[in-house]
């Protein structure tokens, strides 16, 4: 025990010093952990902050478009039903100018031969007639 005791009291100044060093050093380490959980803690509270923010933001910017969108169909729905009914006048007179030419094309009575016959002056101002009826039609439908 005396041996333990002189090797103590010998060493005694560079114990103390050791110790202050531990000390010093525990207290570095508490304030820099502390520092870093104080932070950690404070970016996690502005971070629950922030996606709130934008989880607000992107709900917003969301009803924004459903709302543009929604006055787009508005505004186009008329055109729409406008270029459906020109397209369905298109299909009638079309339809018209094939009836018109089919009409023209096959004879009042079968010929006995298979060679088409040409057709009278009267014929052709009806057939010329019918296009250019199914041409305004086209060209109003367009319109």
């Amino acid at each position: 025990m005396a041996r333990l005791r002189d090797l103590l009291a010998r060493y005694r100044a560079l114990l103390v010093r050791l110790g202050h060093l531990l000390e010093a050093f525990t207290v570095m380490i508490l304030m820099v952990g502390g520092g870093m959980g104080a932070g950690y803690a404070l970016c996690q509270w502005q971070f629950r902050d922030l996606m709130a923010q934008q989880r607000d933001d992107h709900q917003a910017e969301i009803g924004r478009l459903q709302g543009v969108y929604s006055k787009t169909l508005e505004v186009l729905t008329p055109n729409v039903a406008a270029a459906a009914g020109a397209a369905a006048k298109a299909a009638e007179a079309s339809e018209e100018a094939a009836k018109s030419v089919k009409r023209a094309v096959r004879p009042a009575t079968a010929p006995a031969s298979t060679a088409p016959r040409p057709l009278t002056e009267a014929e052709r101002q009806d057939v010329n007639r019918d296009i250019e009826a199914a041409n305004r039609k086209v060209r109003e439908a367009r319109k």
